[in-house]
């Protein structure tokens, strides 16, 4: 199937030849994703002037095609008042409009005007319920501001660690300040508030380099039952940090706190068991519950055992999440024919998708694979792994007509 205007507008953006793109993007008519990147075009003035008041008559167009991110831009251009009058209640209903159509920045931006009280009074309840599915939906940010609600207006410091570590954990490095600042006043929780005892122990010995004070409020915590506790104290003996290595103790840790559901405890004691049965029970619990890193091993566990058709189900779904040894594990599954008959499309969008997480181990395999595809399977695969650009190199690579000349 030959490229669309909207995709041969995308490949002259992607190539920075401008003017040819909005030819091609014109050409698509009532296309959402086109006008979104007509928008785009006029609000940065790439070989045009800027003009926000044509970007968001098409932003307009494209949102009522159904365009979650040309109404996150809406909201953007009512909240800073480019293009159109500053009207801060606008800019809610577009965000809104955007999050419900799935757009999970402006679902944070909801919870972010709620709590400021932009285009609605302050409410704080609704603030924190669009965070939560910003959260899920892998806003990072908003991991940040869950701690900043209950570090300072819902005052639940125990809270507030824990939506901090998890903002720590993906990278925001503002969280790591907020818990150096919370240490202090957990400390005065302590003794009475055992999770507050447990927060603390975790900011001391991953966040404070005190390994060993860390063992030690976790010990008491793990000690009374709590899975987090255990499942992180569990991980320091294991690697012997703060404490004596000692695997014994560390797979009871593991083994209590993952009877009581924790599945990040579930995973790593899948690790520590090797490739037994008894790993396939606690991989399966980790990777029912959404643990990525349980993908691919769940998947290897599976292999071994001649269960190919549910191993290549796990590397999927690991793909699927962003996991790069299990969009490579999944790509050459799909190349050999492990679990399934050969297909060279899922094959070579795999190894393509592994470019959306800094990786270029599977392009050395891609290049090996186009020869037997056709030039309508490389785009097929460019089109489902978001990589079109290097697709289309493929096909050229080949000597075969390229998309600009569909």
């Amino acid at each position: 199937m030959a490229l669309r205007a909207y995709e041969r507008g995308l490949l002259a953006m992607q190539r920075r030849a401008f003017e040819e793109a909005r030819e091609q993007l014109a050409l698509a008519g009532p296309d959402d994703r086109a006008l979104l990147l007509l928008g785009q075009l006029a609000s940065a003035g790439h070989g045009e002037q800027v003009d926000p008041v044509r970007a968001r008559e098409l932003y307009e167009r494209a949102a009522e095609l159904g365009s979650a991110e040309a109404a996150h831009n809406l909201g953007v251009l009512y909240a800073t008042g480019r293009g159109v009058a500053e009207d801060q209640a606008a800019a809610l209903r577009w965000y809104q409009r955007s999050a419900e159509l799935g757009y999970g920045p402006a679902r944070r931006m909801v919870g972010l005007m709620y709590a400021t009280g932009q285009g609605a009074p302050v409410d704080q309840d609704a603030a924190e319920r669009h965070w939560r599915m910003a959260a899920a939906a892998g806003e990072a940010q908003a991991l940040h501001d869950l701690g900043a609600l209950f570090a300072y207006h819902r005052v639940n410091l125990p809270e507030a660690a824990s939506w901090y570590l998890e903002a720590a954990k993906a990278g925001i490095e503002a969280a790591e300040r907020e818990l150096a600042l919370l240490a202090p006043k957990l400390r005065l929780l302590a003794s009475v508030d055992p999770r507050a005892r447990t927060m603390l122990g975790v900011i001391r010995a991953f966040h404070l380099g005190d390994p060993a004070g860390g063992v030690k409020l976790l010990a008491v915590s793990a000690e009374g039952g709590d899975p987090v506790a255990q499942r992180t104290l569990g991980y320091l003996v294991q690697h012997g940090v703060g404490t004596a290595k000692d695997d014994v103790r560390a797979n009871a840790l593991y083994q209590a706190a993952a009877e009581q559901g924790d599945a990040f405890a579930a995973f790593n004691l899948g690790v520590l068991s090797g490739g037994s049965d008894e790993a396939v029970h606690w991989l399966r619990q980790a990777a029912d519950a959404g643990v990525v890193e349980a993908y691919s091993r769940l998947g290897d566990r599976l292999s071994e055992r001649d269960l190919d058709e549910e191993a290549l189900r796990w590397y999927v779904r690991g793909a699927e999440a962003g996991d790069k040894g299990s969009m490579f594990a999944a790509a050459c599954w799909y190349r050999d024919g492990f679990g399934g008959p050969v297909d060279l499309v899922q094959a070579l969008r795999w190894y393509l998708a592994m470019l959306n997480v800094d990786s270029g181990d599977g392009i050395h395999e891609a290049h090996a694979i186009v020869p037997r595809m056709t030039t309508d399977e490389i785009h097929e695969a460019g089109r489902l792994s978001g990589r079109l650009l290097e697709a289309d190199l493929f096909v050229q690579r080949e000597g075969r007509p390229s998309a600009a000349s569909d």
